[in-house]
């Protein structure tokens, strides 16, 4: 029997009180679509950084990953604290996920600095995003009704100048691009937005945790694909080399995955709001991070078994994997420490060496071969690994030997 369901209600602001809160399956819906768009990011990065274009596809890469990031974003953080799941909401996301298609597609312009699909996606996605807080000013808590009115006015001040920006001259778009997506980024802080005052607290925890999971389920899928691609083309070149890369990968994202979901702090919503802003935001580096190592092995994989279509060396090539590692190393220790306010000695010394370690094998990589470096930035992370389970376990019987 079908449930009966108003088509329309009132907004009404969620209750971090509230029990248990899992994904809607229209959240985990909008999810996988984005991944379209973050899979052809990732793979623009890994074509540029193969014809030897690091820096342009490095900044092509950044530019469209932080746009879909925000978007994502935007909308997580709208749901954690508005989600009716009305019909008028679900159509209004539609449209977004509709929008992140034309992310995806508008991509390898974007790589070039050729924003007009690009462009037009993001500014329908965002107007739908303030036809989100439209309902909220009109229907929603009267408290809400001051902050629904500043994020629609600076969102949709934000999206002339995104149209504006489509005159502005080749030479000078990066600078203008980093200026006024601060300027978009800055909307919740301006219109002082208390990412504590409503919503789940364990709801968005997991809704960050569910895209880091997709986001590293991409970054083995593009670099499976490459493994096939390989396999498939009937090139000669020696297994051995392949197996190995793909074995220290394979290695190396169980690991990121442990170390984010068992280490990385949870306490940034017992502080205060500058604190979950800033675990929010640094978030952008983790998922980027992420997508980056799939498309850095990926690479790899090119390198050992066609070198003569990847114009970069052993040592470049290996780099672009291990600065992604260390890189989400070191945001996740960012995060833990203001998390935390302040980390154990041992555990921020861990993580700096690991790093160190995924840098300084990339360095050596002509002498000990590509997947010689993923092999050792594996066993460093499998050394974090266990250097936190053990300090976990020291912990859990230190309490319960003071509890008893």
């Amino acid at each position: 029997m079908v449930e009966a369901k108003r088509w329309r209600v009132p907004i009404a602001t969620r209750d971090h009180t509230e029990g248990h809160r899992q994904a809607t399956w229209l959240e985990l819906f909008f999810d996988l679509a984005f991944v379209v768009a973050v899979a052809q990011a990732a793979l623009q990065f890994e074509h540029a950084a193969a014809e030897g274009h690091v820096g342009e596809g490095l900044l092509g890469y950044a530019f469209a990953f932080a746009a879909i990031w925000w978007i994502w974003v935007s909308f997580t953080w709208f749901a954690n604290f508005f989600d009716t799941d009305d019909v008028p909401y679900r159509l209004l996301m539609m449209v977004m996920i509709a929008g992140s298609l034309g992310l995806a597609a508008g991509v390898p312009q974007a790589a070039h600095l050729d924003f007009r699909i690009f462009v037009v996606s993001y500014v329908v996605m965002r107007l739908a995003y303030v036809a989100q807080w439209g309902r909220v000013y009109r229907t929603g808590d009267p408290a809400m009704r001051p902050l629904a009115l500043k994020m629609m006015v600076w969102t949709s001040f934000v999206q002339l100048g995104w149209v504006a920006f489509l005159l502005v001259p080749m030479d000078l778009r990066v600078e203008a691009w980093l200026v006024w997506f601060a300027l978009d980024l800055a909307v919740p802080v301006i219109a002082r937005w208390d990412p504590r005052l409503g919503g789940h607290w364990g709801h968005i925890r997991e809704r960050y945790g569910l895209f880091t999971i997709i986001v590293l389920g991409e970054a083995v899928s593009a670099a499976t694909i490459a493994v096939s691609g390989a396999v498939d083309s009937g090139l000669d070149f020696d297994t051995a080399p392949l197996l190995t890369l793909a074995a220290a990968g394979l290695v190396t994202v169980f690991a990121l995955w442990w170390i984010y979901f068992d280490f990385s702090g949870g306490h940034a919503f017992d502080r205060g709001p500058r604190t979950v802003y800033v675990w929010a935001y640094a978030h952008y580096l983790v998922f980027a991070s992420v997508a980056a190592l799939g498309a850095g092995i990926a690479l790899a994989v090119v390198r050992i078994t066609d070198p003569e279509h990847v114009h970069l060396g052993d040592r470049a090539v290996a780099l672009v994997p291990a600065v992604a590692v260390a890189i989400l190393l070191l945001v996740t220790l960012l995060i833990e420490t203001v998390s935390e306010h302040g980390m154990a000695a041992g555990h921020t010394a861990a993580k700096f060496a690991a790093a160190a370690v995924a840098i300084g094998a990339a360095l050596l990589a002509p002498a000990i071969t590509i997947q010689g470096a993923a092999v050792v930035t594996a066993l460093a992370l499998t050394g974090l690994v266990v250097y936190g389970v053990v300090e976990q376990h020291r912990l859990t019987a230190a309490e319960e030997a003071e509890a008893a």
